[in-house]
Parts: C-alpha cells; sequence; structure tokens
C-alpha cells in the first residue's frame, strides 16, 4: 500500500462552510447526554406512543393488559 496524497481544488467559501458545520456538530455532539427511557409514562403519552386513544389504553388497564401506578394524582402505565 502507498502513501501518496491527492491533492484536490476546493472553494474557500465551500470550505469554511463545511468547517463551521464541522465544529457546530462538534459542540452538539460534545453536549449531548444519552438517557435511559423513562420506565412509567402518562396514559396520554403511552397512547400517542402507541397511536391508540386514550379510552383504549384505559380499556387495557381495565382488563389488565398494562401495568399502572399511581403518583400524585397522575395515574402512569409501565412501558
Amino acid at each position: 500500500m502507498s502513501n501518496t496524497q491527492q491533492l484536490i481544488a476546493v472553494d474557500a467559501t465551500a470550505l469554511q462552510t463545511l468547517i463551521a458545520e464541522v465544529q457546530e456538530l462538534r459542540r452538539e455532539v460534545r453536549c449531548a447526554r444519552i438517557q435511559p427511557e423513562q420506565e412509567w409514562v402518562t396514559i396520554k403519552d403511552y397512547a400517542a406512543r402507541h397511536g391508540k386513544s386514550e379510552s383504549t389504553i384505559n380499556r387495557w388497564i381495565a382488563n389488565g393488559t398494562v401495568e399502572t401506578k399511581t403518583e400524585g394524582k397522575t395515574r402512569m402505565v409501565r412501558l
């Protein structure tokens, strides 16, 4: 394998734009934090995730299809 380099001509403005974009991506990556998915969500959120109505989710709760808990006055569903 040879270690030859090939030079190419690049428009200076395009290069500056690319450099700025890479720098912005680096900043975003450095700031990114991975968080685990919530184990419990509201009935409304659960319904939205599953493309169902809240009344469908309430039926699933009533017949034991999904597990629930109450936090304060909010009923939560386990994902």
